[in-house]
Parts: C-alpha cells; sequence; structure tokens
C-alpha cells in the first residue's frame, strides 16, 4: 500500500500502531472522479435529457460520500481489539461490549496475550 495514502495512528484502546487506508472526508482525487462520471452519465443520457443528465451530480455525489464514509467508519475499527470510536462516542456501554465480544470471539488477539503475559508477570512468586 502507498504510503501516502494512509494515516498513521494509534487505537485509543490497546495502543496498537494502525494504518487507516481511508480519512473523514474525500480527497481531490474523489472529485475528480465524480467529475469524470458526471460527465461520462451526462453524455449517456444526451440524447434523451440534452443538458438535464447534469442533475446526476448531486445523485453521484451523495453516493460516492456515503460509500467513502461507510468504508472509513468500517477502517475505523481497531482490528485487535474491536475497539470503535464513534460508537464510543454515542454510547460508552456498546462500545465496551462490542470489544469484550471482539475479544471473546478472537482469543488469539494479540491484545489478549499481551494482557495475558503480563498478568503472568505479576502472579509469578519472586525467589
Amino acid at each position: 500500500m502507498n504510503k501516502a495514502n494512509t494515516k498513521d495512528c494509534f487505537c485509543a484502546h490497546c495502543r496498537s500502531p494502525r494504518k487507516l487506508r481511508y480519512f473523514r472526508r474525500l480527497q481531490v482525487q474523489h472529485y475528480f472522479q465524480i467529475l469524470v462520471l458526471t460527465i461520462g452519465v451526462t453524455a449517456a443520457l444526451y440524447p434523451w435529457l440534452v443538458w438535464k443528465g447534469i442533475i446526476s451530480l448531486p445523485v453521484i455525489w451523495a453516493i460516492f460520500d456515503m460509500t467513502y464514509k461507510t468504508l472509513y467508519r468500517k477502517d475505523l475499527a481497531c482490528p485487535y481489539c474491536g475497539f470503535d470510536v464513534t460508537w464510543y462516542k454515542k454510547d460508552v456501554k456498546v462500545a465496551r461490549r462490542q470489544v469484550e465480544d471482539f475479544l471473546k470471539q478472537n482469543p488469539e488477539s494479540p491484545v489478549l496475550r499481551r494482557v495475558n503475559k503480563s498478568q503472568d508477570i505479576f502472579e509469578t512468586p519472586l525467589n
């Protein structure tokens, strides 16, 4: 993956390093893609709608924006502990339950291994 297209960050819950592939808002290249797609749709609809086909711009923009925000939100959840910032902002109890469910379903998660390793360190008796 191209480093210019990723954002380095850490998970707020487990502090694991992460790379986000999507950004919160559309980038310049996305607006260019929307424009090219609108020109193509307008050209295809020109025989029937003449220049009224330009009305496809807000429709294409809305679909593109919703799809991109869905991908961003899907990418935002941590793959190591299941923590999702958007759910945490809405309801802390739901976010906590989602993390617990994720860790129960993924017992080989690096987060659980790290926790188990630290518990072993503290429980071993010193001679």
